[in-house]
């Protein structure tokens, strides 16, 4: 122990990076490849990603539907890792334990230039371990990319600020560049989260000008449309104004204005307890720097004030959108952590120590509980069934039950038959247009007599789970 701390006081900073490297692999990727794959999200783009490989990456499909309401990258990762480590659970959640890691370091340096190594290492540890940043690490889906290249972005922008001013040109490039990446992880947002952050601080500042001198904006306005034009402009030619409406009038604005169509519409206040649990086990931490902010009149201080713009804006926006789900606000982690970072930078070690601790017990909990409770609702038995589907000559069909994209990890055939209510008359269609069928039906909802009926008549058991029931024509 001595000796760390020796170490400590002769290379604090590599003391730092050293800790932040190895908290990173218990955090981010110790037993990631340990649990299966989640429905719904999480099976639906492993899915999508794997299918694009030997295809054209511009166009995802599932279940030989086209899916035009997402942009790419978080597939195009996803594919890439499949094609170099296999198709499983380690190589499907690399890329997002990958840009994490990133973020978490790129915050390091971000504290380090703009006040000291020491609040870089704090916001970067906040950051690191909580659950939202971990749990939305080990779950392989789009928050997480855009999330790394939006807070990317945005250091960018902030560290204009902190460097001689013949580099400030290459850090607004690079703010233009990961937009852009920003941008083809999750659309719009990738422009109005980081125009607005920027923007307001500058003015509050009294220093916009920066922003449009011609060898800062015209450079990365060209990278950014180089980066996103090409993919745009192959949907539409191939989907036409199909893809205007879908992904960005009904994906955008409606889900912002009206997403009732969507099923997901949630109070005002919806991220407030959210925000509160992820963040643990720094969220009275978070509170107690916010009543500082106030009552100390932190926001006097230009670094805090930003950063508390930064969360306002995000955390804001989503709360006034009309569609709500609890992934959405992982962005407005970065800058809670530097505020609580801000916060305990003068306090005694263990506003970090006892924290942290629980976090890392935390996280071994999860795991365990990740690879325990996964299948409790019945995803082993239709990757089972499928699988039996997939090896056999029958065709598959789901029987009044909704989309599960866990059939389709070993099910390769050309599509199968999702019929996502009880209606017989669509069942019977589906069944005529095959010779040879597998039917699974989700146990609790075979009520209707008309069902059993017919499923008794023409269907014959192979199996029945606790969940779902797997039936072959006879």
């Amino acid at each position: 122990m001595e000796k760390i701390k020796e170490f400590y006081r002769e290379h604090p900073e590599k003391f730092y990076l050293i800790l932040l490297g190895i908290l990173s692999v218990v955090f981010l990727f110790l037993g990631m490849g340990s649990y299966p794959l989640v429905d719904v999200d999480e099976t639906r783009y492993a899915v999508m990603s794997r299918d694009l490989l030997g295809h054209n990456w511009n166009f995802l499909m599932l279940n030989g539907v086209p899916f035009i309401e997402k942009p790419p990258l978080y597939f195009w990762f996803t594919a890439l890792s499949i094609k170099l480590f296999g198709f499983h659970e380690f190589a499907i959640r690399l890329p997002m334990a990958l840009l994490a890691l990133v973020t978490v370091f790129f915050t390091y340096y971000t504290g380090k230039k703009i006040k000291s190594p020491k609040l870089g290492f704090y916001a970067a540890l906040i950051l690191l371990a909580n659950v939202y940043f971990v749990m939305l690490t080990r779950v392989a889906i789009i928050d997480m990319v855009f999330t790394a290249f939006l807070t990317w972005t945005i250091y960018c922008g902030l560290l204009t600020d902190f460097v001689e001013d013949k580099n400030k040109k290459y850090l607004w490039w690079g703010f233009y560049t990961f937009a852009s990446f920003a941008f083809l992880a999750k659309g719009l947002l990738a422009i109005v989260f980081p125009v607005a952050i920027i923007g307001i601080h500058r003015l509050i500042n009294k220093n916009v000008k920066e922003i449009f001198r011609p060898v800062n904006i015209l450079p990365g306005v060209i990278m950014f449309l180089l980066i996103n034009l090409p993919w745009h402009i192959a949907m539409y030619k191939q989907y036409g104004f199909e893809f205007i409406w879908v992904y960005f009038i009904l994906h955008h604005f409606e889900r912002l204005v009206n997403a009732d169509a969507l099923g997901k519409t949630r109070p005002f206040l919806y991220f407030v307890p959210v925000f509160f649990v992820g963040f643990l086990p720094w969220s009275f931490h978070f509170i107690g720097a916010i009543v500082d902010f106030f009552k100390k009149k932190l926001y006097e201080n230009k670094m805090i004030l930003f950063f508390a713009i930064y969360f306002v804006v995000i955390f804001g926006l989503f709360s006034v959108a009309s569609g709500k789900l609890p992934t959405y606000v992982l962005p407005a982690v970065p800058p809670a952590a530097f505020m609580v970072g801000y916060w305990v930078y003068d306090k005694d070690k263990k506003w970090l120590t006892i924290p942290v601790s629980f976090a890392i017990i935390a996280t071994f909990v999860a795991i365990i509980l990740l690879k325990t409770v996964v299948y409790t609702g019945g995803m082993s038995e239709l990757v089972e069934y499928s699988t039996v589907a997939q090896n056999s000559k029958y065709h598959l069909i789901t029987y009044n039950m909704p989309v599960k994209p866990s059939i389709f990890l070993n099910y390769r055939k050309d599509y199968a038959d999702l019929i996502l209510d009880d209606n017989l008359d669509d069942l019977k269609k589906a069944v005529s247009e095959h010779p040879e069928v597998m039917l699974i039906y989700k146990n609790k909802n075979m009520k209707n007599k008309a069902d059993i009926d017919y499923i008794s008549k023409y269907f014959i058991i192979v199996k029945q789970g606790k969940k779902y029931t797997l039936l072959k024509s006879n």
